[in-house]
């Protein structure tokens, strides 16, 4: 165990002296700096040994796991679902999870999955195929059962992302699941999914009971959410979620006998309370709050960047259909510093949506590079007179994407503003339903917002950001839909890669968002954590985390 904490750290006490001027120029209100000079003591008097208290950022947005897109409902959805297919911890190849074995027809089109035996729901029930089947029949109709309209207001869901439409539709290719026996489920493709098993490996096709799913009531799943999980739901209450092992779990329920997500939305909160012994793991590191981490020992840990920032636009608005009004707040925003000063050591600025490991990035698609003066010019040439232009933002919350939304907001706000933008800040708090508003809000010209991938294929990126007309960007490119849906099925991966390239320069010639930063996300663990399972794709299960002896 110590080699692996040695390669995982982050910064330790070591680096102190090379991080300490870039901290310092980050800079910390004077209240959470006087917060955080109190915190060198440990107070665990009042938590339990067998009880592990994260600090996360929100209380998830629903416990519907077809309903995931948000990363803190995917932390309490993989412990309490679990999905036919699993993740390697070690080489992130897809791995048995559900589905202990799996079969794929020559021509890719069928998948026969092999289901395991002694497998039990938290409400004793046992899993069997037609359960699996009800599931996917369940995401194939998520916009029926939640009322026609009323899913296409949301971010794109994993169910049409992947299998390109909900079931029925003309786009699905999902053809049919079918329970062949108790223990087998049939998946028929009309088109292959070169990316199936990876993206099955997502928390949204976590499989609850059938107790759980009703189609004349489909909050029954979030009010009862009944897994296969290794932990399950005991409450939901005051800002805290609160988890414990499940004593029937088929593969040996090892895991600490409960786990409290606790939702502190301001970072020098999970700081200070980390600092006091009343967290054991504080996530979402923001740069201003690393000094002080350093200087107490913690051990920091990263996740290999795997997601990216954004400044979107609305094409739909009457100055921002204009591409030289989105070209000119391009050139307008200085991505260097904008990293350096508000990101984690190791963030890059973003020229493209899919981060550089994918190995899909253009030569040919445009940078956007900062140039003021060329700003300036085109904002001159598309007749812009200077109307407000509305910016939503997030308040009170930390994002893997986007640890410090204020700041970044008034960076990038200045920069907008000094050639020739006139920006109308529009705040909202994240809890508040930061992501509703804004895709509500015809007059919206701008937002901040970001996608952390969810399986290792530029399609994670690409596929909910532009392969379906939504309202983020209103922007509906029958090319660009053509080119995913053959990236989707194309069997060579270099032909693919061709493909993916050719996406990401269109949608930098279309310019419907700017890409920004590719951050860094680091936890820190307190003195009775030794380790915590960290993954990219955040697939962190917490029977993995590993208490200090």
């Amino acid at each position: 165990m110590p080699d692996q904490l040695d390669r995982r750290r982050f910064l330790g006490a070591s680096a102190l002296t090379g991080v300490s001027a870039a901290l310092l120029g980050a800079g910390t209100s004077g209240n959470e700096s006087e917060e955080q000079s109190t915190g060198d003591g440990e107070d665990q008097s009042a938590e339990s040994a067998t009880r592990v208290i994260i600090g996360g950022v929100s209380l998830p947005a629903s416990l519907d796991p077809g309903l995931a897109v948000d990363t803190e409902t995917e932390r309490i959805c993989r412990q309490i679902f679990e999905t036919l297919v699993g993740v390697d911890p070690d080489t992130g190849a897809a791995s048995p999870l559900l589905a202990e074995e799996w079969e794929i027809s020559d021509d890719e089109l069928t998948y026969t999955f092999q289901l395991r035996e002694g497998v039990t729901f938290h409400d004793g029930s046992t899993l069997t195929a037609e359960t699996v089947v009800a599931n996917f029949r369940r995401w194939g109709q998520l916009d029926y059962l939640y009322g026609f309209g009323n899913i296409s207001r949301t971010t794109a869901l994993a169910f049409p992302t992947v299998f390109g439409g909900y079931m029925d539709q003309d786009g699905c290719v999902l053809e049919s699941v079918e329970a062949e026996d108790e223990r087998t489920v049939v998946l028929t493709l009309s088109e292959p999914v070169v990316f199936l098993l990876q993206a099955l490996t997502l928390p949204a096709f976590g499989i609850a009971a059938s107790a759980a799913l009703s189609d004349s009531d489909p909050g029954r799943l979030t009010r009862t959410p009944l897994g296969t999980g290794a932990y399950q739901l005991v409450s939901q209450e005051g800002g805290e979620t609160r988890l414990q092992i499940f004593a029937d779990y088929w593969n040996d329920a090892t895991g600490t006998e409960e786990v409290v997500v606790r939702a502190l939305p301001r970072s020098f909160d999970r700081l200070r309370e980390l600092q006091r012994g009343r967290l054991d793991v504080y996530d979402c590191i923001t740069a201003d709050n690393l000094r002080p981490l350093v200087q107490a020992g913690r051990l920091i840990l990263q996740r290999d960047p795997f997601s990216v920032l954004y400044l979107g636009f609305n094409l739909g608005h009457p100055v921002m259909s204009d591409p030289d009004v989105r070209q000119a707040a391009a050139h307008a925003v200085n991505r260097t510093p904008l990293v350096q000063n508000l990101f984690l050591e190791g963030s890059r600025p973003a020229f493209q949506f899919t981060p550089p490991a994918l190995g899909v990035h253009s030569d040919s698609a445009d940078r956007h590079g900062f140039d003021r003066a060329q700003a300036r010019e085109l904002l001159a040439e598309s007749g812009y007179d200077g109307e407000p232009l509305v910016f939503y933002y997030p308040m009170a919350t930390t994002r893997s994407y986007l640890p410090r939304p204020e700041a970044v907001f008034a960076a990038l706000a200045a920069d907008l503003t000094s050639v020739g933008f006139v920006i109308k800040p529009k705040p909202v708090v994240w809890d508040e339903g930061y992501v509703d508003q804004l895709l509500a809000d015809d007059d919206r010209a701008m937002h901040l917002l970001g996608r952390n991938g969810g399986f290792r294929s530029p399609h994670s990126f690409f596929g909910p950001l532009f392969g379906q007309s939504g309202r983020e960007f209103n922007y509906d490119t029958e090319e660009v839909r053509e080119l995913l849906d053959q990236a989707r099925a194309e069997p060579d991966e270099d032909q693919r890669a061709d493909i993916y390239r050719e996406v990401a320069d269109l949608v930098a010639e279309d310019l419907p968002a700017l890409p920004l930063a590719y951050p860094i996300s680091a936890l820190a663990l307190g003195n009775r954590v030794a380790d915590y399972p960290m993954s990219p794709v955040l697939n962190e299960r917490f029977t993995d985390i590993v208490l200090a002896p």
